[in-house]
């Protein structure tokens, strides 16, 4: 529930907070509190409306005086005209009062020469006001993006970032397109960064990197124009908002460092000031350069209206997660580079992802308990990735676990994502002190791995039903977003996973190697779309008749990605029925049925169903027999198929005929990125017809002809030669 009511002066962006008073279960605000902070204050609008006393039953004003509460909303106050607002300096002020008092004065001055002075003094009333209307806008659109939380899942690089050219040289529009820029993030410290006590203030400054090379600028800037100019104006103007501070770009003097006695100064150059003026300009060009390539009629020396800039605004709210994800194409990085401009990425108490510096990131944290859980996770040969925030160890024993339990939770904010597997014979207490120290920490993103586990249960007579009772209380974690669980053999009751009451889990995934005699039990499980997301049935066995009662499950399961029946002896029969669910199945992306002898008629099955199938990315037939008709078959779904990005075929003898099939194929294809043909005699004819596809496919990346026999001569001569003009990986 807010606690606060937010208010503003008309025409002005500070924000002034006054507390609320809960009097008989409704917040309100004395006006009294309103006059203390607002002397002179005449009425006050929400919006076009104005804010009224409160009245009683009989329509009398409330004494004392009183308003509503009015909530997500900030309040604009209206001032008598006799009294002048006291100004306080914020970072956020973008007028100087004394200033516009002056100006105002010297202009009614003005009213009696004439009627073109009145116009020109209109027309500079009317510009202020369009400065400040514009300096609003952008200060509403720049709150949106600085409050918008973010969750670990969405949040994989720092979401604050402008652009600086290179090199600074004189304005010219006719040489602007050859200008080179950086992108620089930004570290998103403030109040979550303080230590407790601490008086040192944390503004967001750029991140300390050298940024990175933008490529394809004018797709760069026609994606994110919008965003990076409201970045620019919030560092050139400043702002204070939710917690974050951005001090005006021209005053800005000290950028504190470490939360201690002594600060770092640094004075901020007068080159990325003119680098962001040089930056705003270079973005409005380019702004009427692309409205002009669309086909829109601009004027190059009018001014964007109001109505021209909100539209252009319009949908800046921050970057979505996948417009996060596309920033790295954009970008040069050296192979290194992670692309997180020295940026660490923390969790705040209320469970939202900020990126801050190094500093930052120390100044948040406890640095004792930090060390303490680098050293667990060392001595326990895991990887400890501060930058992300990410664990992933392996525990062999009680000792190990209750030493890591221990450190996890009292390191607390520093680790979002944890990859741990339970490798030692545990009990009860073991799963419950590791429910402990998960809920003391700031784990969002989980990776469970218990396959090694049933050897443990049996030894400590450790109940199936406690063993899913405290699974359950750890999906059911408020902080949790998500789950993966590798469960061992013994967890086929899978609707017991289900969480009992409401949590903020968005993901719960589960995988399991069953024994065959719980086949039956996952097969019905199948039908009533639980969690499973990866089933592995390596090595059981279950022949025709399995794979008949497991696709019956695959036409109506909608959580199911990746199936594997390597070695299962399922047959061309078996391939058949397989072959009909992936027709209808919309969620499998990854099919594994090596060593199954499903032969050309499978294949045939299969590369019908991968004519209308438009999900599965992942088909391995390794040692198949398809032989040169099945590699002939799929080679005409691959000419179809939009969704399949790697397809192994390795050892099916699909000879010369089979690879002069799949190269057709591959010069239409413009998904499939690997294919495998490792130990397959193609010989010379098959290794030129390859050579000559992969000259005009450009998505092909990785293909393996390994142990497949091609020869010495001018097959074997042209893939190399291929291989070192395209971007395709050719192992032979």
């Amino acid at each position: 529930m807010a606690d606060t009511q937010s208010f503003r002066l008309i025409g002005q962006l500070d924000i002034e907070k006054i507390p609320l008073s809960n009097i008989n279960g409704q917040n309100i605000v004395y006006w009294s509190d309103i006059q203390q902070i607002f002397p002179g204050v005449k009425h006050l609008k929400n919006g076009d409306v104005a804010v009224t006393m409160m009245r009683d039953s009989q329509e009398n004003i409330i004494k004392p005086d009183r308003i509503k509460h009015c909530p997500n909303v900030v309040l604009e106050v209206v001032l008598s005209t006799a009294v002048k607002h006291v100004h306080v300096d914020s970072p956020m002020s973008t007028t100087n009062p004394g200033l516009d008092d002056t100006v105002l004065h010297k202009l009614d001055g003005l009213y009696d020469q004439g009627h073109v002075t009145q116009e020109i003094v209109k027309q500079v009333l009317k510009d202020a006001q369009d400065i400040k209307d514009r300096l609003i806008l952008i200060q509403s659109k720049t709150e949106a993006i600085l409050t918008q939380n973010y969750e670990l899942l969405e949040y994989t690089i720092p979401r604050l970032f402008i652009i600086l050219p290179e090199k600074l040289t004189p304005w010219d529009p006719k040489t602007m397109l050859r200008t080179k820029f950086r992108l620089h993030f930004i570290c998103e410290c403030g109040e979550h960064t303080k230590a407790p006590g601490s008086k040192i203030p944390h503004h967001l400054h750029l991140a300390n990197h050298e940024g990175y090379v933008v490529n394809k600028p004018t797709e760069f800037f026609k994606k994110y124009g919008p965003f990076l100019t409201l970045m620019l104006e919030m560092i050139k103007v400043g702002t204070s908002i939710a917690g974050h501070v951005v001090p005006p770009l021209a005053s800005l003097k000290v950028v504190d460092i470490l939360d201690s006695a002594q600060s770092t100064i640094d004075s901020v150059t007068s080159k990325v000031i003119e680098g962001v003026d040089y930056s705003l300009k270079y973005l409005e060009e380019s702004r009427t350069l692309i409205q002009k390539s669309d086909g829109v009629d601009v004027d190059d020396n009018a001014r964007m209206s109001q109505q021209d800039l909100a539209t252009y605004f319009a949908g800046v709210e921050g970057l979505e997660g996948v417009d996060l994800r596309q920033l790295g194409s954009y970008l040069s990085a050296n192979s290194s580079d992670n692309l997180l401009g020295n940026l660490y990425r923390m969790t705040t108490k209320d469970g939202y992802v900020k990126w801050v510096c190094r500093h930052h990131y120390r100044a948040g944290y406890q640095q004792a308990h930090t060390q303490k859980l680098r050293d667990v996770v060392m001595l326990a040969q895991g990887v400890f990735d501060e930058q992300l925030g990410s664990i992933k160890v392996t525990l062999k024993s009680s000792f190990a676990a209750a030493e890591f339990y221990e450190a996890l939770s009292k390191a607390k904010a520093g680790v979002c994502d944890l990859d741990i597997t339970f490798n030692w014979d545990c009990s009860r207490s073991d799963l419950e002190a590791f429910e402990k120290a998960l809920k003391m920490s700031s784990v969002s993103i989980l990776r469970l791995d218990l396959h090694r586990f049933q050897a443990s249960i049996a030894s400590n007579m450790f109940s199936i039903s406690t063993r899913y009772e405290i699974l359950v209380r750890i999906i059911e974690h408020a902080n949790m977003k998500m789950i993966h669980i590798v469960l061992s053999k013994d967890f086929v009751k899978l609707s017991i996973l289900q969480p009992k009451r409401s949590t903020h889990l968005q993901k719960l995934s589960l995988e399991i190697t069953p024994q065959a005699s719980d086949f039956r039990v996952l097969v019905k499980s199948l039908k009533t779309n639980n969690p499973l997301t990866t089933l592995n049935f390596k090595d059981n066995s279950i022949g025709k008749e399995g794979a008949l009662a497991l696709s019956g499950a695959l036409k109506t399961n909608t959580t199911l990605t990746t199936l594997n029946f390597y070695h299962n002896s399922i047959g061309n029969e078996g391939a058949l029925a397989l072959s009909e669910a992936l027709k209808t199945n919309t969620t499998l992306t990854t099919l594994k049925l090596q060593f199954n002898s499903i032969e050309k008629e499978g294949a045939l099955a299969l590369s019908e169903a991968l004519k209308t199938n438009t999900t599965l990315t992942t088909l391995n037939l390794f040692d198949n027999s398809i032989n040169y008709e099945g590699a002939q078959a799929l080679s005409e779904a691959l000419k179809i198929n939009t969704t399949l990005t790697t397809l192994n075929l390795g050892a099916n003898a699909i000879g010369p005929r089979g690879a002069l099939a799949l190269s057709e194929a591959l010069k239409t294809n413009t998904t499939l990125t690997t294919l495998i043909l490792y130990c397959n005699t193609i010989w010379n004819e098959g290794a030129l017809a390859l050579s000559e596809a992969l000259k005009t496919n450009t998505t092909l990346t990785t293909l393996n002809l390994m142990e497949t026999d091609i020869g010495d001569g001018e097959g074997a001569l042209a893939l190399t030669n291929v291989s070192k003009a395209s971007r395709c990986n050719i192992a032979t």
